[in-house]
C-alpha cells in the first residue's frame, strides 16, 4: 500500500507473527515470513468467550493485542494511570466496555476498503462521521493502531498515558484518560447516526508556496482585542464558538502528548481529534492542519506544570454547537533553535530576520481564510518554546486576520498581563492613525531594527507607529 494511504486493522495487508496460536483455524494463510492477517486475532480475543469484566483482563488483552503486533508492551508498563482512570467510572466494564467493543468490531462495515487516506497534496481532506472517528479513537486505546513511518515516538496511540512510571506530567496524561473514558461512557452510546450528529473533518490547507496574498494596500486593519483572563481553560467560549475559530500552536508533528502544551491540551482534550496523529505528516511551511467537529470532554484550567482538570458543563454550549468547533493548526518557525550569531552580519531578533515575517504571515492567512467563521481567538502563538516575540507575532496575526476578513482576540492570562498590556498600547497606538490600512503592518515590521530584544519590542513599535510617516505608499 503506497504511503498515502494508512492501512487499518481491517486490512489483509495488516498482518503479524501469531505469537500466541490465537488465529481462529488451525491452518492460518501465513505470508512468507510467517505472518498472518491480525483482524481473525482481534476478533477472536474480543469475542464472546473473552468477557472483560475487571482491570486484569483488560490489561492482559492490551498487552497481548501490543506484544502480538510489536513484540512488546512499551511504552505501557505497569498501566496504573489506566487503572486509575477507569476506577473512577463504576459503570465502565458492565456498560461502557460492551459499547467500546462493539465499535471496534464494527470497522469492517464502518471502513470497508481497510484503510483511510493519508493527508497530502493529492488527498487534502479526511470527512468521518462520528461513529467512523470513535471507531479510530476505540483502537487507538486498545492500541491495534501502528504508528505512521514519520511517527517514531509512540505517539500514535493511547499507550503513552497509561503507565505511572517515566511519565513526563501525570496530571496530564490523568486528564487525557478521564477525557477518552468520558467520550467513551457519553459520545458513543449517543451514536445512532440521527439528524443531530455530525461529522469530523480533518482538512490540510495550502496556499501554494508562490500563491499571491490579497492586497494588504487594499484591506483595511480589521479589529482586534487583546484579552486577559484570570487562567486559560478550555471551554467552549476559549475555543471560539460559537462563530469563531481557535488557533493551536501546534508543532510541526501535530497532535497529543504526555505533557501540557497548549496543543497537547486541545488534542487530548478531544478524542475526536486524536486520529489525526494517523493521517498528518510533519506540516511543512506552506501547510496548516483544520480539524471541524471534535468535541472536547473535560476542561483543562491553567498551563504547563500548572494545570487541574475540571468537568466539560453541559450549560456552557449546546451539544450540537461544537460541530461548529475549527482548529487551526498552525505550527509556528523553532526560532528557539536559531543561533545568535550569523557570519553575514550582524545579530537580528530571529522572527524579524528575511523570509521569517513572510513565512509566518503565509502560515497565519492560510488558516484564517478558511470559511465558516468570523473570529480568531489565539494564545501568543509560537512564544513559549519555540522562542518568538510576543508583539512581532501578534502584529503578523493582526495583518493575517486582517487580510482574511476575520477579528482577532489574543488572549493571555494574568502570569502575561505585562505583555498584555505593552500590546494593548502599541495596539491602540496603531489603530490611532486612522488613514493605516492593513499593509502599513508589514512597513512597520520591515522598519524595525535588527538588534531588538525579545519581550522588548513594544516601546520602539509604539513610538515608531505613533510617529510614523505614510509616504511610503
Amino acid at each position: 500500500m503506497p504511503l498515502e494511504f494508512y492501512i487499518l486493522p481491517t486490512s489483509p495487508n495488516y498482518t503479524c507473527l501469531d505469537r500466541f496460536s490465537l488465529y481462529p483455524c488451525p491452518s492460518p494463510p501465513e505470508d512468507s515470513a510467517g505472518n498472518v492477517p491480525f483482524w481473525p486475532i482481534f476478533e477472536s480475543l474480543l469475542g464472546p468467550s473473552n468477557l472483560i469484566r475487571s482491570s486484569s483482563p483488560l490489561i492482559s488483552l492490551l498487552e497481548t493485542i501490543s506484544f502480538t503486533l510489536t513484540g512488546s508492551t512499551s511504552p505501557a508498563t505497569d498501566h496504573n494511570l489506566l487503572r486509575d482512570a477507569i476506577s473512577e467510572f463504576p459503570n465502565f466494564y458492565t456498560r461502557t466496555w460492551p459499547q467500546i467493543a462493539a465499535i471496534a468490531l464494527a470497522m469492517p462495515a464502518l471502513f470497508p476498503m481497510g484503510y483511510i487516506p493519508v493527508l497530502g497534496r493529492s488527498s487534502t481532506e479526511l470527512r468521518l462521521s462520528r461513529k467512523q472517528a470513535a471507531c479510530l479513537v476505540v483502537h487507538q486505546f486498545l492500541r491495534t493502531m501502528r504508528a505512521p513511518e514519520w511517527r517514531t515516538d509512540g505517539t500514535h496511540d493511547f499507550g503513552i498515558w497509561y503507565s505511572q512510571e517515566g511519565q513526563r506530567q501525570e496530571s496530564a496524561t490523568r486528564a487525557y484518560l478521564k477525557a477518552a473514558i468520558t467520550y467513551f461512557e457519553e459520545v458513543i452510546p449517543k451514536l445512532d447516526g440521527g439528524e443531530d450528529e455530525w461529522g469530523v473533518v480533518y482538512s490540510l490547507r495550502s496556499l501554494g508556496r508562490e500563491s499571491a496574498l490579497p492586497d494588504g494596500e487594499a484591506c483595511q486593519l480589521g479589529e482586534v482585542q487583546v484579552e486577559v483572563v484570570e487562567e486559560y481553560d478550555v471551554l467552549p467560549g476559549s475555543l471560539g464558538l460559537p462563530g469563531g475559530a481557535a488557533v493551536v500552536s501546534a508543532n510541526r508533528y501535530v497532535g497529543f502528548g504526555q505533557s501540557a502544551t497548549q496543543e497537547e491540551v486541545h488534542v487530548g482534550t478531544s478524542p475526536e481529534a486524536c486520529p489525526v496523529v494517523l493521517v498528518t505528516p510533519p506540516l511543512e511551511d506552506d501547510q496548516v492542519l483544520v480539524v471541524q467537529g471534535a468535541m472536547g470532554m473535560v476542561n483543562v484550567i491553567g498551563q504547563r506544570r500548572n494545570i487541574r482538570l475540571e468537568p466539560m458543563r453541559t450549560s456552557d454550549c449546546a451539544v450540537t454547537r461544537w460541530r461548529e468547533r475549527r482548529m487551526l493548526f498552525m505550527d509556528a518557525l523553532e526560532l528557539d533553535l536559531v543561533e545568535e550569531g550569523s557570519d553575514e552580519g550582524p545579530w537580528i531578533l530571529p522572527d524579524l530576520r528575511p523570509g521569517n515575517v513572510d513565512r509566518e504571515i503565509r502560515k497565519a492567512y492560510t488558516a484564517f481564510c478558511s470559511e465558516g467563521f468570523t473570529e480568531v481567538r489565539t494564545g501568543f502563538w509560537g512564544c513559549g518554546a519555540f522562542g518568538g516575540d510576543p508583539v512581532v507575532k501578534a502584529l503578523i496575526l493582526w495583518y493575517a486576520a486582517s487580510l482574511a476578513g476575520k477579528r482577532l482576540v489574543v488572549v493571555c492570562d494574568k502570569l502575561s498581563q505585562s505583555v498584555a498590556e505593552e500590546l494593548q498600547d502599541l495596539l491602540s497606538s496603531i489603530k490611532a492613525q486612522p488613514s493605516w490600512v492593513a499593509k502599513d503592518i508589514v512597513r512597520l515590521l520591515d522598519g524595525a531594527p535588527g538588534d531588538l530584544v525579545r519581550y522588548q519590542t513594544s516601546s520602539w513599535f509604539r513610538v515608531a507607529a505613533e510617529n510614523v510617516v505614510r509616504d511610503a505608499r
